[in-house]
């Protein structure tokens, strides 16, 4: 596929994701004191939030590698929504909301993207733009968690302007 953009790939960061949701990790030693602890386990919490009345569901999806570009992002307009990467890092691309005319549509000119270890997870703010995950293995499991039928009724998906490929370094 032909791209129009290339985009350096950042290591994820509670720096550069904090506007667009938080970042969920295991807390290094010192980092953080456990809310629970005893001689077998530490227990280190709340670590984020997914706010709303309605039940919260989860489920686990795995991603095939493909070639890094993008030409589409997805939106959940009703949920905010959890990407765990449980077996191997993963690469996307994320955007802030852009209103116009009433619409909302992914900010391209703020477009980061990400790449999320292995054991390491976002919960990206309501409506927030992202796609689906790129794993850097051949097949890697992402634990997805958002509002209970979010997968089968909430799901808005933009062409972006511009496709992009997502590189590493310079």
């Amino acid at each position: 596929m032909n791209y129009d953009k290339k985009m350096l790939i950042q290591y994820i960061s509670k720096d550069n994701f904090s506007d667009l949701g938080v970042l969920i990790k295991i807390p290094q030693e010192g980092e953080m004191k456990p809310l629970l602890e005893s001689s077998f386990f530490k227990h280190y919490g709340p670590l984020g939030f997914i706010e709303g009345e309605d039940p919260v569901e989860f489920g686990i999806t795995t991603f095939k590698k493909r070639e890094l570009i993008v030409d589409k992002l997805e939106q959940h307009s009703q949920t905010q929504e959890l990407l765990y990467a449980i077996d191997g890092d993963f690469i996307m691309p994320v955007a802030p909301i852009i209103n116009k005319e009433e619409e909302e549509f992914p900010d391209e000119e703020k477009i980061i993207i990400i790449r999320v270890p292995q054991g390491v997870g976002v919960i990206f703010k309501q409506g927030y733009w992202h796609w689906a995950p790129f794993p850097i293995k051949d097949i890697s499991s992402v634990l997805v968690g958002f509002k209970k039928g979010t997968a089968e009724n909430d799901i808005i998906i933009k062409d972006l302007k511009n496709k992009i490929l997502m590189v590493e370094g310079d």
